[in-house]
């Protein structure tokens, strides 16, 4: 099928919840118009950037493009742009700069590099490898967990019974929050990206005011958390302690500064994983010869994971600004444009993978970007990926025995995409 590149729809995100990714879309900018100029009423225009080798470069270039323009993320008009407009009611009654970048994906280098450092300690492989051990025990408990809420009840919500339980469980010890605070930090990592669950809603409340309340009292958490850690001999975390203590330029980072700081690693620290952990489970649920492989050699388990991070691509998109005239695959682009790539389009591109459109789990190589690429680089990939190799080990002794009930609810966001229901059950 082909479609009329004036009407095809990138920008809505009820269109990523009922619909799912625009597969044929991409795959037909990509050849016939790869750097493609997207004019709606709904949005203000961008550059589309689909093909790999342009992402590549706009990733590789972080002078060129930056992300410190005033766009970073998809904003339908007279929208807030996400965690822009999350700051005002609370910024203001803190008296907060308003010049003040949200958190460190809106900032460039060199500023951007040093605040970074601050907690990449905490990221590395070698830290991962340390807790893999611990985060294969949390997720064999999760999926225990899961097992037996299946046997009781016949079927449950993949997402809230298993997906969601071991990214808050790594996140919430690495930062050093209460194990009591994590189910609720899932409540509010969800209203980051606008979503809330009715149980979450306020009578009168629309979804964009409880998503607002909800991250207002996030921020009123992580400030709670930040004066305790700020006073004599510092508080229980040790990673907060390090942030209290840090410094960028030589300055120590104030309290609107650290709350962003936190408020960004764990919200990002929660929906991409989660994501991608039901992703992959779909995935492979769907194909059940690809399931029943990686049962059988679970060494292959290290692909799977690359293959359902290359599959699921749960972040969308990021825009970049543009500092000076340039050409960008073979397309002019003048200083002040606006670009938008799109990872999930890249990550399916024939000339980089072979038969892209086939789940394999053997791929190899498998070189996909759903991470991101130079500067910009996401802070949490060892994380994630430690995450996700922890929960489908765990799974793999269970996933014969599970089938979808055709369940499902995707969330309506253009920045980052996957399900906010799973429903599963014992297979039949």
């Amino acid at each position: 099928m082909r479609f009329d590149l004036e009407r095809i729809d990138l920008h809505s995100p009820q269109r990523y919840a009922e619909e799912g990714f625009p597969w044929a879309e991409w795959d037909q900018l990509r050849r016939e118009a790869p750097v493609f100029r997207y004019e709606r009423d709904a949005i203000e225009p961008f550059w589309a950037v689909t093909r790999y080798a342009d992402v590549m470069a706009v990733s590789e270039n972080a002078k060129l493009f930056i992300n410190g323009g005033p766009r970073l993320r998809m904003a339908l008009k007279g929208e807030p742009e996400l965690l822009r407009g999350g700051l005002d009611s609370f910024g203001q009654s803190r008296g907060w700069d308003p010049a003040e970048p949200p958190d460190i994906t809106f900032m460039d280098d060199p500023r951007h590099r040093q605040t970074r450092k601050l907690s990449s300690w905490a990221f590395t492989q070698g830290c991962m490898r340390s807790a893999a051990a611990h985060f294969d025990t949390l997720a064999e408990g999760f999926t225990q967990e899961m097992m037996e809420t299946l046997a009781r009840d016949g079927e449950c919500d993949f997402v809230a019974e298993l997906a969601a339980k071991l990214p808050l469980a790594a996140t919430g010890e690495i930062i050093g929050l209460a194990p009591g605070d994590w189910k609720q930090m899932l409540v509010w990592s969800n209203a980051i990206i606008g979503h809330v669950e009715p149980e979450h809603v306020l009578p009168g409340e629309t979804v964009a005011q409880a998503a607002e309340r909800n991250m207002s009292e996030m921020r009123g958490y992580l400030e709670a958390l930040i004066h305790e850690h700020r006073q004599p001999g510092g508080g229980p975390s040790a990673f907060i302690n390090r942030l209290v203590n840090g410094t960028v330029d030589g300055k120590p980072l104030n309290d609107q500064q650290l709350n962003s700081y936190l408020f960004l690693l764990i919200g990002a620290g929660n929906d991409t994983t989660r994501n991608a952990t039901t992703g992959g489970a779909v995935a492979l649920l769907e194909n059940p010869a690809m399931r029943d492989l990686l049962c059988a050699k679970p060494e292959l388990l290290e692909s799977a994971v690359d293959e359902i991070l290359r599959w699921t691509s749960p972040v969308i998109s990021f825009m970049r600004t543009v500092t000076a005239d340039t050409v960008l695959g073979g397309t002019p682009l003048r200083e002040g444009d606006t670009v938008c790539v799109f990872y999930p389009s890249a990550n399916r591109d024939d000339t980089v993978f072979e038969d892209p459109y086939r789940f394999d789990i053997r791929r190899n190589p498998n070189p996909h970007i759903t991470f991101g690429f130079g500067a910009h680089f996401c802070l949490g990939t060892n994380l994630a990926k430690a995450e996700l190799r922890s929960v489908m080990k765990a799974l793999l002794p269970v996933l014969p025995k599970l089938e979808l009930t055709g369940d499902h609810h995707r969330i309506a966001n253009t920045h980052v995409s996957g399900y906010s229901k799973l429903g599963v059950r014992l297979a039949q």
